[in-house]
């Protein structure tokens, strides 16, 4: 848990990751925020479950697909439900989210999430982005 200010406002990054464990049903969500030794920025590392999101995908019927085009097709869709979370985020913030790693031994995707204080400019919070996804794992 952290605190970040945003705006002139100050949020918990605990209490936002309890309203994203609720809503949305991840297979995992860890707050990476105090990682970041910013003051300005959230930080929440997402794990979907790979096997599900083949389930939606199946759904759609794309019919036979290569095992490469599945790995982009999954890691589209994860891109798509992680950005679910932007949502959940407080106005001040302006929002990024990738889906990083396909494992599929695990059967998983992961993700990050990052939400940057507006004032801060969309160039600097894809310069966070870019510095968490070379750290992190």
């Amino acid at each position: 848990m952290s605190y970040v200010v945003a705006g002139s406002r100050f949020f918990d990054s605990g209490e936002l990751l309890k309203q994203i464990q609720e809503k949305y049903p991840f297979k995992g969500i860890r707050d990476i925020t105090k990682g970041s030794k910013r003051d300005d920025t959230l930080i929440y590392q997402i794990i979907q479950d790979a096997a599900e999101l083949k389930e939606e995908l199946l759904l759609d019927d794309l019919g036979p697909i290569e095992a490469e085009d599945l790995v982009e097709e999954l890691m589209a869709l994860g891109d798509e439900k992680v950005a679910m979370i932007g949502t959940l985020i407080p106005e001040e913030f302006l929002c990024y989210s990738y889906s990083y790693y396909y494992d599929e031994a695990l059967e998983e995707i992961k993700c990050i999430f990052v939400a940057l204080d507006k004032n801060v400019g969309e160039l600097r919070l894809m310069d966070v982005a870019e510095r968490i996804l070379r750290s992190i794992d």
